[in-house]
């Protein structure tokens, strides 16, 4: 519901001229005339919930899309905090708006988010000139569709959001460019589809997914002395550890950029599972293993070989890590009864599931 709710608005704030981006800390960034509205989505907010936004909100403005009505000083509160709250009517008439206004080829004179002075003295000239209309009124015979044998209602306070799809114009839809540090895509959808026909046999469906990995660089340099001898424990390297079920991956990465483009707005962005505490300790239990030396002295005294087995390992302290949170994105080509998964970076067919949800066979 979410991700259908991105779609719509991302298309239509594109459509007013607005520059749209996704943000690993908001949900939209919208830009234009080098003003930004930063988009949150939420249903049925509580104050501490609009506080919390409020102050996430360090430039431009806050926007809190509602997909309930809400509690009027609750509202409120959050105007008083400079926000500008979105309920289900609210949403319904903008998008409207928007659609028509591109109809009419004044989609680029249309401004969807104005400053918090200028809309709290606007609300009342717009809602005696713009009552919230059905879609099918506002849109004068633009298609809209709803999902089957459900009543679209503006007034129920229900999280579920009726519309299924609006048709905006085709040059409102563009790539996608998010704030997230990511591995490039390079491999498309249908040579995704070309590459894992083999193994699934019939492709129902391409899926798109980003992938958190806590990427680790490491350093260590000890020098651990016993009796005469000196036990030099060293080594460097870097790795990756899977946000979403802790393992540690073999995952190929050649380059991380700040901004991923891709080609549409069809994708899943999975949220971490293992927080940067977690990994640390795993990370770092598995260095101490793999830097740790089994060793074996032999002294002979007089005509015996006395053996004497030491184990020597670095301690935390020694082990120099850095780690941060890198997304890969990846295409999981389903089958009728399994699936395959190909990182969409390297076009390599992965051997192990990123996903528990994705069956191999």
């Amino acid at each position: 519901m979410k991700q259908e709710l991105l779609r719509i608005l991302r298309d239509v704030f594109r459509s007013a001229g607005y520059s749209v981006n996704e943000s690993s800390r908001y949900d939209l960034i919208a830009e234009k005339d080098g003003y930004k509205t930063i988009i949150k989505f939420g249903s049925d907010p509580d104050m501490s919930d609009l506080k919390f936004f409020a102050d996430q909100v360090l430039e431009g403005i806050g926007l809190y899309v509602s997909t309930t009505d809400v509690d009027p000083d609750v509202k409120l509160y959050g105007e008083d905090l400079g926000l500008i709250i979105w309920e289900r009517d609210e949403v319904s008439m903008h998008i409207g708006r928007a659609v028509l206004a591109d109809i009419e080829g004044t989609a680029s004179e249309l401004e969807l988010v104005r400053a918090p002075s200028a809309y709290s003295s606007g609300r009342s000239r717009l809602s005696e000139t713009s009552e919230p209309r059905p879609f099918s009124d506002v849109f004068r015979g633009t298609v809209v569709s709803t999902r089957e044998g459900v009543t679209p209602s503006y007034h129920c306070a229900t999280p579920a959001f009726p519309l299924a799809e609006v048709m905006v114009p085709a040059h409102a839809v563009d790539s996608v460019h998010l704030e997230l540090q990511a591995a490039p895509l390079k491999l498309t959808k249908d040579r995704a589809a070309a590459m894992g026909k083999p193994h699934v046999q019939t492709v129902q469906a391409v899926i798109l997914k980003l992938v958190p990995f806590w990427r680790y660089s490491y350093s260590l340099k000890v020098e651990k002395k016993y009796r005469s001898k000196i036990i030099d424990i060293s080594g460097e390297g870097v790795g990756y550890l899977n946000a979403l079920n802790g393992s540690i991956s073999n995952i190929a990465i050649t380059e991380v950029s700040n901004v991923l483009e891709l080609p549409d707005n069809d994708y899943e962005l999975k949220t971490q599972i293992i927080t940067h505490a977690q990994a640390k300790d795993s990370i770092l239990n598995m260095l101490i293993d793999e830097h740790t030396k089994d060793l074996r002295f032999d002294d002979t005294k007089g005509e015996a070989i006395i053996s004497e087995h030491k184990r020597f390992k670095p301690a935390v302290e020694d082990i120099n890590l850095r780690i941060d949170l890198v997304y890969v994105p990846i295409w999981e080509v389903k089958g009728p009864r399994n699936s395959v998964e190909l990182n969409a970076h390297t076009a390599e067919v992965l051997t192990h599931p990123v996903d528990d949800d994705v069956e191999f066979i």
